[in-house]
């Protein structure tokens, strides 16, 4: 997700805004302090305007 982020340019806080997360929760996600559910993976997706098909093939 980081990476992803990274190549679109994303600060962390305006991709937090994007998908409806909390900013901290998503430092936790890219550290890898925290597994998601489904809901929450969908949301990363819908931030990043891709499926999540595309999220887990790191498009």
């Amino acid at each position: 997700m980081k990476e992803l982020r990274d190549e679109r340019g994303l600060p962390q806080r305006a991709f937090a805004e994007a998908s409806g997360l909390d900013r901290s929760y998503l430092a936790a996600i890219e550290n890898g302090e925290i597994n998601v559910g489904i809901k929450t993976v969908e949301r990363i997706a819908a931030g990043f305007d891709i499926s999540v098909e595309e999220l887990f093939r790191g498009i």
